[in-house]
């Protein structure tokens, strides 16, 4: 009787401790099922085998079907209004940069908040060097259109 309890007390551990390697946050209800089935097996609860998978199946199912969605909130990362590179490049018109590679032939690269993009500057007759201060005034996909003088923040709503 006392081998299976360990049977059930180490396989749940083991599932607790795989959704550390696989996390899809479902090995861990199997591991809590085996966890309870080896408590009461080992407190005398439960004997046969069968009684064990029965329970084990149940528990752990029960357990997938209705608290799977609500411990997968915990492991989500959060969202904030704070921007660090991965922003809309439409917003960030009006936003200073620094020029870190020199423009040649209209091309260069900007850092703005803390990532490198590729830049092209819209006026040709503006010379940026690395270390000057550079304005986004849009962008083509991906690549900054910068200017050398700032311009005028957009009012909210116009494009």
């Amino acid at each position: 009787m006392i081998e299976s309890a360990w049977f059930w007390l180490i396989l749940g551990a083991l599932l607790v401790l795989s959704e550390f390697f696989a996390t899809g946050i479902i090995a861990v209800f199997f591991g809590v099922g085996a966890i309870l089935v080896g408590l009461a097996t080992l407190v005398g609860l439960l004997s046969s085998a069968p009684e064990q998978i029965v329970l084990f199946a149940i528990l752990s199912l029960a357990a997938l079907l209705l608290a799977r969605e609500k411990v997968k909130v915990w492991f989500r990362g959060s969202v904030s209004d704070r921007w660090d590179g991965d922003r809309n490049l439409i917003e960030a018109r009006g936003e200073r940069v620094t020029v870190t590679a020199a423009f040649v032939d209209g091309l260069g690269r900007v850092r703005l908040s803390g990532v490198e993009w590729t830049a092209e500057l819209d006026d040709e007759t503006s010379e940026l060097a690395p270390g000057d201060t550079a304005w986004v005034i849009g962008h083509r996909g991906i690549t900054l259109k910068v200017s050398g003088t700032r311009p005028e923040r957009p009012v909210a709503g116009e494009p």
